[in-house]
């Protein structure tokens, strides 16, 4: 579970085109801290962010928030290889300062960034083959000297792409929309986002759940390609990265915060997922912010 958070240089933006995976694709529960578009030329599998579940297909394109957890469980093979091509980018680099001439993108981008409950997966396979240029002559264009305006003109073209779906601009037409049934893995993750400041008790999930503890824990695994404990693990060192940068509260505080009572347990699993210990890693936070 190491690199839970992934630290990526932003100057002013992060750029994988069109990295092809066949084997060994090892997905991981993480966050970062910049945005991220991921566009999906081929792969099958699902995206896990925010409790929710997308399908993972051609076309798709995927907006994940700054420290925002995900996971991409995808099934590579040479024959179902996964491809895609990734931007992590902050906005205040990339975005809003150069899109006030633009509101209606500029008030998308807020929305997507900071919105909350926000549709993060907008399937684009219709403009597929409009898509596929827009990042090849993106990725030609950063060998050039204007490659920065190249850059926020991007941005724009996938802002607008998102827009032209009419995706969580008309608030009428997206409540009015049929919802699916939950999966179990979401029912999960929205009972652990309820429950992670306590300690686990699988037999209560299960019964609030009305479900077995053995095929509970199945359904998660064969849904998200991990199990129950690793994401309850995540979600609480997760929480608690945020109360160690944000407050002055001690280690013992807020591993109790987050359901670990035991303050030694507590550093060692830091540690383990983190790489560093929480004193380490708030020493190396304030650091960053002077």
């Amino acid at each position: 579970m190491n690199n839970l958070f992934e630290q990526i240089d932003l100057k002013p933006f992060n750029w994988v085109y069109r990295r092809v995976s066949e084997k060994d694709f090892q997905g991981y529960y993480h966050w970062h801290q910049g945005c991220e578009l991921l566009f999906v030329y081929r792969g099958k599998g699902r995206v896990i962010v925010n409790q929710q579940t997308y399908e993972i297909k051609r076309g798709m394109l995927f907006f994940f928030q700054p420290f925002q957890l995900h996971k991409i469980h995808v099934e590579v093979s040479p024959e179902t290889p996964y491809e895609r091509s990734i931007l992590h980018f902050d906005t205040l680099m990339l975005g809003e300062s150069n899109l006030n001439h633009f509101p209606g993108l500029n008030s998308l981008l807020k929305q997507l960034q900071y919105g909350v409950n926000e549709l993060q997966a907008f399937d684009l396979e219709d403009i597929y083959s409009y898509l596929y240029e827009v990042y090849e002559i993106f990725n030609k264009s950063l060998q050039t000297k204007n490659w920065e305006e190249d850059a926020q003109l991007f941005l724009m073209q996938l802002l607008s792409c998102i827009r032209l779906k009419d995706y969580n601009t008309d608030t009428n037409v997206t409540s009015n929309l049929p919802l699916r049934p939950l999966l179990y893995s979401e029912r999960l993750m929205n009972w652990i986002e309820a429950h992670y400041m306590e300690p686990f008790n699988l037999e209560q999930l299960a019964d609030e759940l009305h479900l077995s503890k053995s095929y509970l824990s199945r359904s998660f695994k064969r849904e998200t390609g991990s199990n129950l404990t690793e994401y309850l693990t995540i979600r609480r060192i997760k929480e608690a990265c945020q109360l160690l940068e944000m407050t002055h509260k001690s280690v013992e505080f807020i591993g109790e915060s987050v359901g670990i009572k035991n303050a030694s347990y507590f550093i060692q699993l830091f540690k383990k997922v983190v790489g560093i210990t929480p004193h380490q890693y708030r020493l190396t936070h304030q650091k960053a912010n002077h």
